[in-house]
């Protein structure tokens, strides 16, 4: 008989847990994955400042291009009146007090007058050096009736006389008080309606908060006569060069012949009167410095007749704007003679 010895089971142990080797793999590839999306996350992010930036100096430089457009299209409207055989002067911008206007013989201030870099202009504060501005003289879109006027008004307004027996009577009246417009109407039976006077001048500031505490972002500005007050307005940061070129028409058929940064010497071009045209040039300056560095290197700008404009590599990105603006009254008005 023989006898068989059964061999003895032992129970077999689970796996529990990791070992350190395969826990510092789990963890370095944790670290890899989370390492990657913090970068993608942060380089979104960049990416997004950056094209908030550009969005908001692109949208900047467009409205300011709107803004040129709208004003100095209007430049030189002086109502419904001729102009025919008008004597233009170039009173000071600055004055509280405008002057320039004059019914015999008929006169008005010169629609547009520009002021060169060099140019000195008091009521300009913070100005920005290497920088011109425009001065916009026209009268408001809005008719008033001057009854409507109220008493100590200090708004200046202009009237005409519309009635054919007025001959002898000045054929307009600059004033603010309302018992100074006697002109009649087309029916000759009533006082005809006056319209306000609108004088601006546009340029750089080298900050859009100034003074104490203030900010060092160039901004676009604009100084309004407001009774006999002048008030700055800022427009839009980050405009950093403002200049402008003036097409002077020679020949008096209402386009330009010749485009100049000043005043000629002689002949029709040593009058704003004759400007009939302006190109805006402007460069736009980001608000904030930009992460992406090969786009905030040294730039040359070339305008026209311009000469060169050198800006630095100081981390803001810029861009160049241009635009041509026909004065439709004054050139209007020359095309019918």
């Amino acid at each position: 008989m023989t006898s068989s010895v059964q061999p003895s089971l032992r129970p077999r142990h689970k796996q529990r847990g990791l070992t350190l080797v395969e826990l510092m793999v789990g963890l370095t590839l944790g670290l890899i994955v989370i390492s990657s999306l913090l970068l993608v996350l942060a380089h979104a992010s960049t990416r997004g400042q950056d094209l908030a930036r550009t969005s908001i100096q692109v949208e900047n430089g467009r409205y300011v291009a709107e803004l040129f457009r709208e004003d100095i299209r209007m430049a030189g409207f002086f109502g419904e009146t001729s102009v025919a055989g008008a004597i233009y002067t170039q009173p000071d911008p600055c004055a509280t007090a405008p002057v320039g206007w004059n019914g015999t013989p008929l006169t008005f201030p010169s629609p547009v007058q520009g002021y060169a870099a060099a140019d000195v202009l008091g009521c300009l504060s913070d100005r920005r050096p290497g920088t011109d501005a425009l001065v916009i003289r026209r009268v408001g879109v809005d008719i008033v009736d001057p009854a409507t006027i109220p008493g100590g008004n200090r708004q200046y307004y202009v009237q005409y006389s519309y009635c054919v027996t007025d001959v002898f009577s000045p054929r307009l009246v600059f004033d603010r008080d309302r018992s100074a417009f006697t002109l009649r109407n087309r029916a000759c039976a009533g006082v005809n309606t006056v319209r306000s006077y609108v004088s601006h001048i546009y340029y750089v500031a080298n900050c859009s908060n100034c003074g104490a505490g203030g900010d060092t972002i160039p901004t676009l500005k604009r100084v309004d006569l407001v009774g006999n007050q002048l008030t700055t307005t800022p427009l839009a940061e980050g405009i950093e060069t403002l200049r402008f070129e003036y097409g002077f028409d020679v020949d008096g058929d209402g386009s330009p012949d010749t485009y100049l940064t000043a005043l000629g010497a002689l002949g029709p071009t040593s009058a704003w009167s004759n400007v009939v045209s302006v190109k805006a040039h402007f460069i736009t300056r980001s608000v904030e410095k930009a992460t992406d560095t090969h786009l905030t290197g040294a730039q040359v700008f070339q305008f026209g007749g311009i000469a060169p404009i050198n800006t630095p590599a100081d981390g803001y990105v810029r861009k160049a704007y241009t635009t041509a603006i026909r004065l439709v009254n004054p050139s209007a008005v020359r095309e019918s003679q």
